[in-house]
Parts: structure tokens; C-alpha cells; sequence
């Protein structure tokens, strides 16, 4: 892994989601069997729903995969963030006031902008705990020293 850059790889999320989809297209057959015994509108009704379920997840699965380029790279003038439905947002150095983590575990890294804004980086985007503990250190870290300690956001 390059110290710079440190790829997503929700492994654990994308297993879940899985899990999900077969459920859902389990249920979907069942509700498939119900009909054709039954004639019923709500078990068609139940398997559209249960499709559609399916579908979702099978999409947000699909677009959890890892690929090249897609994580956070913190280079010396920004950090370089890939949102997980796909896109890029650059953040430079000098917008970032206040780098805070948060969470019952402390599994969310937030960049607090100057405009009021924020930028989360969620802990389960990542292979293991070690590759956001990483990150969370190399932002700290790269920090510009005279806005560590600036606390005047709320």
C-alpha cells in the first residue's frame, strides 16, 4: 500500500449487502410460489418488492467493488477523497479547519471545512480497522501545524 494513497475496500459491508441479496431473491421466490397458488395481488406485490430489494442491493454491491484509484490520496497540498457512489472531491489544505473524529468508536474521520462544510471518511470503507487508523494518523500528521489546534468550530 502506498503511504499516500489508501484504496477503499469494503469488504465486510459488500458481504452484508450479499447476504441481502440472496435473502431478498429467496423471498421473492417464495412470494412467486405464493402467487401461483394463490392467485393473490399482494404476493406479486410482495415479489416486486422483494425484487427491487434485490436490485438495489445487487447495484450498491456492484458499486462497492475496489477499482483502481478509488480511496483517499493525501498529497502536500489537498486531500483527494472518492465518494462511495462514484466522483472525486479535492480538498485543499488551507479550506480544512478542524480534522475531528468521531463515532460510539471513533470509526468516522471528519475534515471540517471553512465554508461551514464537511467531509466524512467512514471506517467501513475500508479493508481492515489498520488501513483507516493509518489514514486517520497520515491526516493528522499532514495537518498544517498552525491549525491544529484552532477549535473555534462548534
Amino acid at each position: 500500500m502506498n503511504p499516500d494513497f489508501y484504496p477503499y475496500h469494503p469488504l465486510k459491508l459488500r458481504l452484508w449487502l450479499l447476504a441481502g441479496l440472496v435473502i431478498s431473491l429467496a423471498l421473492a421466490i417464495w412470494a412467486l410460489v405464493g402467487f401461483v397458488d394463490s392467485r393473490l395481488p399482494r404476493d406479486i406485490l410482495r415479489a416486486g418488492l422483494s425484487l427491487g430489494l434485490a436490485a438495489a442491493m445487487a447495484v450498491s454491491v456492484f458499486r462497492l467493488r475496489p477499482r483502481p484509484g478509488w480511496g483517499v490520496q493525501i498529497t502536500q497540498l489537498s486531500v483527494l477523497i472518492s465518494k462511495p457512489r462514484g466522483g472525486l472531491i479535492e480538498v485543499p489544505w488551507t479550506a480544512v479547519k478542524e480534522v475531528r473524529r468521531f463515532g460510539e468508536q471513533r470509526d468516522t474521520l471528519g475534515l471540517w471545512l471553512e465554508q461551514d462544510q464537511r467531509v466524512l471518511v467512514p471506517a467501513h470503507l475500508f479493508a481492515k480497522r489498520a488501513h483507516f487508523e493509518a489514514l486517520a494518523a497520515a491526516v493528522d500528521e499532514r495537518m498544517p501545524p498552525a491549525r491544529k489546534g484552532d477549535a473555534s468550530v462548534n
